[in-house]
């Protein structure tokens, strides 16, 4: 009887058991979905904001990879244009206009005006990115970072960096704030030294730090290096001789080239008023212009050499054919050509060393219409040089039909007719080549075809003749150098003006040495000297010896053999001369 209460009382407590323990169970079950659902309701609404947040700071985003442009290196390997990498500074406006009272901070920091920047942050609220500060240092990026401002972004971006400054400003150019080329090499080669902009996708922290990448999307390929045929040093030379020259006459613009006579490259370009493209302002503009390519101005006296040859080329005249010139005055419908004195009966040779406007005058005069345009017209003149930087000018040489013969009169020593000085240098070098034209190129290596286009010995007699220019006893003398023969010619035209020509003129002188050997081409205009001295004889001619023999020495050119030139039927002997006399006719030849 014991025995069966025994197991009724066990049995009873083994089902106490498993029900206790299922309750307890199922009360945990209950408590982990209570728990459950407090912590859902808590992030869903009490924690909306905090992970909000959280999540805004791991953005995975897809930003441009951007790349440095090219280097413009010169012919020995010296950058002239290179691409340092700086951060430019963002922000997300509708993230930043919860926080204006953060965004004095960010101005002070970047040197911004805090009213202006809210301003522009409270109208562009709408946007999820605006630029407020390109390009800055890395050093300066940092003290944003620092603040740790929600919606401010950094991205690495490159700014263009010039080295030689001033002294390459208008043939490099510089690029603006999106990094694009404007104005010379910048501009004209503009895709190759660019490159391509890449994209990837990353995962960045809410104050701009890339945490990961994540993927690229478009690959990134920088910009090509470019190696011009500039050579920095014989840049600089020509831009300190330059600037010196305009700032001692007053002069109101300039420029000079030196070009190798055998390939056709461009060594120097030079322009004054000049501009520092490292810091472009307002006043920059006027010093952007590359005088050497773009201006255009009747050239006067250094045209008389392809009117020479014009006469050489027609058969009518030789080295000894004679011109009579008395008495000094020559009159063509109406019009009055004058030369500085009269010369009398004079040769070819002695017609360029005094610059006779009544002999370029008369053997014009004498020759075709069309066979003195052609000549022209062989040596580039009234046409692009096909050097192919961007905005280059091609000068103007009217159609013959429509010359007048006072026209063809005036053409024949420079007036009527418009060229750039790199037409100048280009034509010159022709000469220097004997008789092959090469068009120029600015890029080292890149060297175009040359072509003859008159008889080598034509070239020959005229080199001779432009020998006797720069002698002590004629127009040239200024720009004799000390071991070197010098062929050359001076130019003084005046400006036109409304209704004629004004006071105003353009001093040039273009020339080659070592003359029996030519290397080098330098051509030099300047504009409106001021003073008494204004002629090409006083005003240029000093700055292309300058220029000339500090690019012989750089260059380790050697002196040539300096034979003496014999002048034939100079007219008046030097002793017969008073001094201010001859430096007057350097002023007012052409």
């Amino acid at each position: 009887m014991i025995k069966k209460t025994t197991q009724k009382s066990n049995k009873r407590g083994t089902i106490v058991n498993v029900n206790m323990r299922m309750s307890i169970v199922i009360a945990f079950l209950m408590l982990c979905f209570c728990v459950i659902v407090v912590r859902a309701f808590t992030i869903q609404v009490k924690g909306k904001e905090f992970y909000t947040n959280q999540g805004d700071m791991r953005q995975i985003r897809e930003i441009d990879l951007d790349v440095p442009r090219g280097t413009i290196f010169d012919r020995n390997g010296e950058p002239l244009a290179i691409s340092t990498p700086m951060v430019s500074i963002g922000v997300d406006p509708s993230k930043l206009i919860e926080q204006l009272s953060r965004i004095e901070q960010l101005a002070e920091s970047l040197g911004l005006d805090p009213e202006k920047l809210k301003e522009q942050v409270t109208d562009k609220k709408d946007k999820k990115f605006i630029y407020i500060k390109r390009r800055i240092p890395p050093y300066v990026a940092e003290t944003v970072r620092a603040l740790d401002i929600n919606g401010v972004e950094f991205r690495e971006e490159f700014k263009r960096f010039y080295p030689a400054g001033e002294i390459t400003s208008q043939l490099i150019g510089f690029t603006d704030a999106n990094d694009v080329g404007k104005e010379g090499i910048e501009s004209t080669y503009d895709e190759w030294l660019s490159g391509t902009t890449g994209r990837k996708k990353v995962m960045q922290d809410r104050i701009g730090h890339i945490i990961k990448d994540v993927k690229e999307v478009t690959a990134a390929e920088p910009g090509k290096d470019i190696n011009l045929s500039i050579d920095r040093r014989l840049q600089y030379v020509a831009y300190k001789a330059l600037k010196t020259a305009v700032m001692q006459h007053n002069a109101e613009k300039g420029a000079a080239i030196i070009l190798d006579t055998a390939t056709g490259e461009i060594l120097a370009m030079v322009s004054q008023p000049y501009y520092n493209p490292n810091n472009i302002t307002k006043e920059s503009i006027a010093g952007m212009r590359n005088r050497a390519i773009q201006d255009v101005y009747e050239p006067g006296s250094v045209i008389k050499p392809f009117t020479v040859i014009a006469g050489l080329l027609s058969g009518d005249y030789d080295e000894d054919s004679v011109i009579d010139t008395t008495p000094g005055v020559f009159e063509i419908d109406g019009y009055k050509i004058r030369d500085f004195r009269n010369y009398g009966e004079i040769n070819l040779e002695t017609l360029l060393a005094k610059s006779s406007n009544i002999g370029a005058a008369k053997i014009a005069l004498n020759l075709s219409k069309s066979h003195l345009w052609d000549t022209f017209n062989l040596f580039g003149l009234g046409s692009s040089t096909n050097s192919r930087i961007i905005g280059e000018s091609s000068g103007h040489l009217p159609e013959h039909e429509r010359w007048s013969r006072s026209r063809q009169a005036n053409i024949a020593y420079g007036y009527s007719l418009q060229v750039t000085t790199l037409q100048l240098a280009v034509a010159y070098a022709a000469i220097a080549n004997n008789g092959r034209l090469r068009a120029p190129t600015y890029i080292k290596g890149d060297i175009n075809e040359d072509k003859a286009i008159i008889d080598p010995t034509v070239a020959s007699k005229v080199s001779h003749m432009l020998r006797s220019v720069v002698h002590k006893d004629n127009t040239g003398k200024r720009a004799i150098i000390d071991g070197y023969t010098v062929a050359g010619k001076t130019g003084t035209a005046q400006m036109a003006a409304k209704g004629g020509y004004s006071e105003k003129y353009i001093a040039s002188f273009v020339g080659y040495a070592p003359a029996q050997k030519p290397r080098l081409v330098v051509a030099i205009s300047i504009t409106d000297p001021a003073g008494e001295e204004y002629g090409g004889g006083v005003v240029a001619a000093p700055v292309f010896k300058q220029i000339m023999q500090d690019s012989l020495r750089i260059l380790n050119i050697s002196p040539d053999s300096i034979q003496p030139i014999v002048l034939e039927k100079i007219g008046v002997e030097l002793d017969e001369l008073q001094i201010n006399e001859v430096s007057s006719e350097a002023n007012n030849e052409g």
